[in-house]
């Protein structure tokens, strides 16, 4: 799921994550065989059978066919995650613990493949009305941006705070941007789009507490 509520344009391909963990030099190897099974998202075969059913309702064969969908164990305050490139959705476990969320969620960032695809190369609101468009063709009309279940939150100190000249939103990061970034609704509304140097981010604070 999304956080901001204002997407920013990002024109860097960010690395895939890696399973690979850093180990001080003196600290004893884990159980390779359980460490393997700790860090390692499953597939899920009937949910991946229901969600390209669902696909294909939509008229979306293609994508059915791309679709994997997996359970994530380092998921924590997230109930699920779609990623756009790799046509996948990722779910936490802890779903499983509340009744109708498996389902729920797993629409929830369905909605968020379809909605990307249809859009194609045109810049889209995560939460926005095509993402709620694709919710309503899913089943589930009215649903919130925000999942309300029990997870834990981590909480991150955001001291870095940017604003775009032109609308002046805000936008407050734990880190850096590592590359130039805009401001989506500016593009969008003056530039077709497309990144405008005009509505780059600045930095503003960087609070030193």
């Amino acid at each position: 799921m999304l956080g901001l509520s204002q997407l920013i344009l990002d024109f860097t391909t960010k690395p895939a994550w890696s399973p690979l963990r850093h180990l001080r030099d003196d600290a004893p190897p884990p159980e390779p065989a359980k460490a393997v099974v700790e860090a390692k998202a499953e597939r899920d075969a009937a949910l991946e059978e229901q969600a390209r059913a669902w696909l294909e309702q939509l008229d979306l064969p293609g994508m059915a066919r791309l679709l994997s969908v997996e359970w994530n164990p380092r998921l924590r305050s997230t109930a699920g995650y779609a990623h756009y490139t790799q046509c996948r959705v990722e779910l936490n476990p802890r779903l499983r613990e509340f009744e109708g969320q498996v389902e729920r969620t797993l629409k929830h960032e369905l909605a968020h493949l379809v909605a990307h695809h249809r859009a194609g190369r045109r810049r889209i609101e995560p939460h926005g009305a095509e993402w709620r468009a694709a919710c309503a063709d899913l089943g589930i009309p009215g649903e919130s941006a925000r999942h309300s279940l029990p997870l834990p939150r981590n909480e991150v100190e955001r001291k870095f705070i940017y604003i775009c000249p032109q609308c002046r939103h805000t936008v407050r990061r734990a880190r850096k941007f590592r590359s130039a970034r805009a401001c989506l609704s500016c593009c969008n509304s003056y530039a077709g789009g497309k990144f405008d140097v005009r509505f780059k981010f600045k930095l503003v604070v960087q609070d030193e507490a």
